[in-house]
């Protein structure tokens, strides 16, 4: 008989969510602030793991530039934050678990929504049990914002910009619920 363990963990406020892109005038990162979320692990008994669940939920308003906040009113107003004020990731499965150094490099598939849009996206990232049984995950996405219906923002009548690129980042400790 194999006992495996299914353990629940939370999203600690130890996370570092970043959006980054550019424009006709500076490379640019926004930061987001707020953040909840939950995953589910089950362990075996030689402290191997399988990921059952893992989402994610981002409060647009939360998402703040060190350029100020026109860039923070611009990116408010790009993703519709007033209808839609989440950005959320859900992950339906994991396409690969392969062992890396001392933690796992990682192939999950999930719906991510972003400004009312829903796509499904593959993601690439690692995932390591850190102290106290603390997972931490690591991942980030290259994406189109016109793939979402975002318009890429404009500043000074048109004179700036915001290239169609972006990146997300996400670099997550979930903790034992």
């Amino acid at each position: 008989m194999v006992l495996r363990a299914q353990s629940s963990y939370v999203l600690a406020g130890d996370h570092k969510i970043t959006i980054e892109g550019s424009s006709n005038v500076h490379d640019w990162e926004e930061v987001a602030q707020t953040a909840s979320g939950d995953a589910a692990v089950l362990w075996n008994p030689d402290a191997t793991f399988a990921i059952q669940k893992f989402n994610l939920k981002v409060s647009v308003k939360s998402i703040k530039s060190d350029k100020g906040s026109i860039m923070d009113d611009k990116t408010y107003d790009a993703l519709k934050g007033a209808k839609y004020p989440y950005i959320t990731f859900k992950m339906l499965s994991v396409k690969s678990m392969t062992k890396s150094g001392s933690g796992y490099a990682l192939k999950i598939n999930g719906e991510l929504t972003i400004a009312g849009v829903t796509k499904n996206v593959d993601i690439n990232g690692t995932v390591s049990v850190k102290e106290n049984g603390k997972l931490y995950i690591e991942t980030s996405k290259a994406l189109k914002m016109t793939d979402f219906g975002i318009d890429p923002p404009t500043a000074m009548m048109g004179a700036m910009k915001v290239g169609n690129d972006i990146t997300i980042k996400f670099k997550l400790n979930y903790t034992l619920k």
